[in-house]
């Protein structure tokens, strides 16, 4: 999978920019704030229709033209076939997309047509932070590859935030329970799905993951990862989770929100045996989250026969150059766009584009 170029208008730093891009590394250079990680931005939006920093997409117009529309125009070239992903995002912040000239109603049909990993510094909360962090890495992955799991996690998102609501307006009804069963019902029978998705993703990211791990550590530290659910059944999810509601159900009520189910699971990530989450130190965290994003290429590129493009922001600096060096040997074959203020730091192959007063040009 490669990008073969992108169009902005409007879009965050850039009034105006069109570049066209090569296989392989693509290097964007420049100072801070010059607009590199903004070009990054384009590319993951184009992908999975929102900010990988999280700005709203009124945010993303541009702050000397907020009366004008943002647009990107970006193209793609899969294995097969090809799209042209067009996104238009008005002053109100609402936006309109399409595909191949064709509209598309619900964010799920923009999911596959350009698929990415996305490494930054502020991944590595992926680590140090939440539970939160760690689904939402297997949320992201699985979301591009499986539009069911998608629509699935959509709709037990909207179910949880019923029950929630329900818990909290109607705590003193006689009829709360048999409501909270009604919802509870629904929401085991698509976390079955979910769970069990997560559970078979984790299963295949493992070996890779710890294969990256023993690579990028010269053979020093096993990684392993284990999903965590709490007193699940893994072999009966769905009536797992229904009896684990009538058991939680008194202690729900009494915190007005639901307390089990897949919106509080985590992943256990261990390395040499030791919980790194709690334990590892600052380059143990950051080697394993390399480990992870190098595993998620890989797998995705094993299960779909064609790879997804890579995103790197401002990761260099976090890696020396041995780490470096095994990164991008790992890496042919891949089209993968990195950021940095120096590139004769890389000495991999690679494409330079220097970026400078909101200005993209090609060295």
């Amino acid at each position: 999978m490669i990008v073969k170029k992108v169009y902005l208008d409007n879009f965050l730093s850039y009034g105006s920019a069109y570049v066209e891009f090569k296989d392989g590394l693509n290097v964007f250079v420049g100072h801070n704030a010059a607009g590199k990680t903004n070009l990054l931005e384009s590319i993951y939006y184009a992908s999975l229709g929102k900010s990988a920093r999280g700005l709203k997409d009124k945010e993303l117009i541009n702050w000397d033209n907020k009366e004008k529309s943002a647009r990107i125009r970006l193209f793609v070239e899969k294995k097969y076939d090809k799209h042209v992903i067009d996104i238009l995002i008005d002053k109100f912040g609402k936006k309109r997309i399409t595909v191949d000239g064709l509209p598309i109603a619900k964010i799920g049909e923009l999911m596959g047509n350009l698929n990415i990993v996305y490494f930054s510094p502020e991944e590595m909360r992926l680590i140090k932070n939440s539970p939160a962090d760690r689904r939402r890495f297997m949320d992201i992955s699985l979301c591009q590859s499986d539009k069911l799991y998608f629509y699935t996690l959509v709709k037990y998102n909207k179910l949880l935030e019923q029950r929630n609501k329900l818990l909290k307006d109607y705590r003193d009804s006689a009829d709360l329970r048999v409501m909270s069963d009604i919802i509870t019902d629904k929401m085991s029978e698509e976390q079955a799905y979910i769970i069990r998705k997560r559970r078979n993703f984790l299963a295949a990211l493992a070996p890779v993951a710890n294969e990256k791990h023993l690579y990028l550590t010269g053979g020093k530290e096993e990684l392993t990862l284990e999903y965590e659910s709490a007193k699940l059944d893994f072999e009966n999810v769905e009536s797992s989770l229904k009896k684990l509601y009538k058991e939680t159900f008194e202690k729900d009520k009494s915190l007005g929100y639901t307390t089990v189910g897949a919106h509080r699971d985590d992943v256990k990530i261990a390395v040499g045996g030791i919980d790194v989450r709690r334990f590892g130190s600052q380059g143990q965290q950051r080697t394993t989250v390399l480990s992870l994003k190098l595993a998620e290429v890989a797998l995705f590129t094993a299960q779909n026969g064609d790879s997804p493009v890579l995103l790197m922001d401002d990761v260099l600096s976090e890696l020396d150059g041995e780490r470096q060096r095994a990164l991008f040997e790992g890496l042919k074959g891949i089209q993968t766009f990195v950021t940095c203020t120096n590139c004769d730091e890389i000495t991999a192959k690679k494409t330079v584009y220097k970026i400078q007063d909101r200005m993209v040009t090609m060295l």
